[in-house]
């Protein structure tokens, strides 16, 4: 049985039907539907095996040092990485650890978080850092963080209202979240339809929009929650090569990135991000 997994109605409408792994190629199709109640586009239902569809997932394998370069400066401002003092930070869904990294040449402490024990022991060696796994293991880090980040991450999560309270709990008082996202309503996932880069089924599970977002944030407990949208031209790059041939293919992405570019200078609402800070209860005693 259908259960939204953010307001948890069980009543639905179809918005996508049969949609393969363009990304990764790996068997299987999957609707999209959006709740009646609150509206959110998500998966209908999960493959018992959601980690299968991860394995050789290329965001999470080691990149050369041009293709690090080239993420900065293509995607880089979509992170948060200036306008900030350094703490303790968690990055949940960490992927290769880039961001981590970056933070750590600026002065804070990283932490990464990963769903995948396997894989963030593995990761955690590579980098030597800590990456944590297991909603556990966030239990012992209660009002530790001063930021917490999920870069590209929160459309992954089977749960995002427990993880979002999992990581209210972790920050400090006024401490930082940042939550960048595909936008579904965007005239980009208009555009292409069936056929956006973003609907990466079964990876991309819940798909949110500006104001459902906010929503979440707020009902958490988050104040001062700001959205703005983020100049990420691999959406359309992306998108180009399933339109034109069916899949995911990195030379025709790579020669799509620079009209990309141009794209996003005047139609810039594919992707956003969500900034909100934990309340102080001291702050509102007289």
């Amino acid at each position: 049985m259908f259960e939204c997994k953010c307001c948890g109605s069980n009543e639905f409408k179809q918005i996508y039907t049969d949609l393969p792994d363009r990304f990764t190629q790996h068997e299987g199709n999957f609707d999209y539907v959006g709740c009646k109640k609150c509206k959110l586009v998500q998966i209908r239902e999960l493959p018992l095996d959601l980690k299968e569809f991860y394995r050789d997932y290329s965001l999470h394998q080691q990149h050369s040092k041009i293709y690090s370069l080239l993420r900065r400066l293509v995607v880089g401002h979509g992170y948060p990485l200036k306008k900030l003092h350094g703490g303790n930070m968690l990055d949940i869904g960490c992927g290769n650890g880039w961001y981590l990294k970056q933070m750590a040449k600026r002065g804070w402490t990283p932490f990464g978080y990963e769903f995948d024990k396997d894989f963030a022991k593995e990761l955690s060696t590579r980098l030597s850092m800590t990456i944590l796994s297991g909603e556990d293991a966030l239990n012992d880090y209660s009002e530790y963080f001063d930021l917490v980040t999920f870069n590209s991450s929160f459309e992954h999560l089977p749960n995002p209202t427990k993880m979002l309270e999992i990581a209210y709990r972790t920050l400090k008082k006024r401490g930082r979240i940042f939550i960048s996202v595909p936008n579904i309503r965007s005239r980009e996932a208009h555009l292409f339809a069936e056929r956006w880069i973003h609907l990466d089924p079964p990876r991309h599970i819940c798909l949110f929009d500006k104001q459902q977002l906010s929503d979440l944030l707020a009902r958490i407990g988050f104040q001062a929650i700001k959205v703005r949208n983020l100049r990420i031209p691999t959406g359309f790059a992306g998108s180009i090569t399933y339109l034109f041939l069916g899949k995911f293919k990195p030379w025709l992405f790579y020669i799509a990135v620079p009209f990309g570019i141009l794209f996003s200078l005047f139609i810039r609402d594919g992707y956003f991000v969500c900034l909100g800070t934990k309340a102080d209860p001291t702050q509102n005693k007289s």
